[in-house]
């Protein structure tokens, strides 16, 4: 299996990513936090009936890691987005998905650069995507493609069905 990643450097970040996006978030009735292990049903139901069983898989994982690699976006008590990193791989961003109902708001930059700075306070200089919306990270978060070379994800059992990857789950550009 060949996918294309990108490379983003976390000390680079354009200063709209910068800025904490939950205040503006906030006037809108949605919350961005953290992911505790307690709400586990509830963020991986959500996210096999909106994206996949995989990404429910790599965001169960994400949400062990010490502190949890995963943020959810929450809007009137029900996980409406998710972002993670550290899943499949170490210092690998994503996956990152928002509800179809709930596009268009900021849920997923917001997701986006939480994360992204998460991954900076452990120590990371650089993130690795494995692309979505290949243009979206290159003009939003400066990313650089590295190739379209094997994966992380070249031993999986089944090669997975990716969920939409037009840009549906980003936000617009």
């Amino acid at each position: 299996m060949t996918d294309m990643d990108l490379i983003v450097n976390l000390y680079d970040l354009p200063a709209d990513v910068e800025a904490d996006p939950r205040p503006a978030l906030a006037e809108k009735g949605i919350k961005i936090k953290r992911a505790l292990a307690a709400d586990k049903s509830d963020i991986c139901d959500f996210i096999r009936r909106e994206f996949s069983r995989g990404w429910a898989d790599e965001a169960e994982k994400a949400l062990m890691n010490f502190p949890s690699a995963l943020y959810i976006a929450v809007y009137e008590e029900k996980v409406v987005g998710f972002a993670c990193y550290d899943t499949s791989a170490l210092g690998y961003y994503g996956p990152l998905g928002v509800d179809k109902t709930m596009r268009g708001k900021g849920i997923a930059q917001a997701l986006t650069s939480i994360c992204l700075k998460a991954m900076r306070e452990k120590g990371y200089g650089y993130a690795i995507i494995n692309a979505g919306p290949v243009e979206y990270y290159i003009k939003r978060l400066n990313a650089k493609i590295i190739g379209d070379h094997n994966c992380v994800f070249e031993n999986l059992i089944v090669e997975p069905v990716k969920p939409d990857r037009t840009g549906e789950v980003i936000e617009t550009l």
